[in-house]
């Protein structure tokens, strides 16, 4: 007799942070922003109805695009296993650069910065698509030696040149340049 079990419904890691954003495809400058481990997690066993416990993990990505609106993109849950050819090897292969050292805390990756290449997947059911990691590699050497880009500091308008001063006169004092006026986001807790 065979049985149909309910599927095993678990909340897709970080959904709360990137809600129902679907960020744009391409290859963009991410950051680590979070990694989420969760242990002892039942789910079904691969091409089998029975189940199994496992201990799972997760990356949290972000990143801007070419406008400046910031995007977030999870990785999918993969077994912690320091397996070869597990998910989380080759992940942390793709994302390091070569092959993770054994005994090695990946939580100390927060805050790093890689390349990641967001890709769009249609739907089973075809109503629209989903953003997935399609490849992440290292951040190059030269993206890591550029200091971050800073805006310009505002132009003085258009004028007349001064008057070149007498000889006798003192030279007149420049005066500071003024601030640029303060500008409010709504993304000023966003650490990339």
């Amino acid at each position: 007799m065979a049985i149909l079990h309910p599927p095993i419904n678990r909340p897709k890691p970080f959904a709360e942070q990137i809600g129902d954003d679907v960020p744009p495809t391409g290859t963009f400058v991410a950051t680590v922003i979070d990694i989420q481990d969760e242990f002892n997690v039942e789910r079904p066993k691969y091409q089998s109805t029975e189940t199994e416990r496992v201990d799972l993990t997760a990356f949290l990505f972000g990143f801007r695009d070419a406008q400046g609106r910031p995007h977030r993109i999870a990785s999918r849950p993969m077994r912690i296993s320091g397996h070869e050819k597990s998910a989380l090897f080759s992940f942390l292969k793709s994302l390091l650069g070569r092959a993770p050292s054994f005994n090695w805390d990946y939580s100390t990756l927060k805050g790093a910065q890689c390349l990641v290449t967001v890709e769009h997947v249609q739907r089973r059911d075809g109503n629209g698509v989903f953003p997935v990691i399609a490849a992440l590699s290292p951040l190059p050497a030269a993206f890591a030696d550029q200091p971050a880009a800073k805006p310009a500091p505002p132009t003085p308008p258009a004028s007349r040149p001064a008057p070149t001063p007498h000889a006798a006169a003192p030279p007149k004092p420049t005066p500071p340049p003024v601030p640029a006026p303060a500008v409010e986001t709504t993304d000023g807790d966003i650490p990339f």
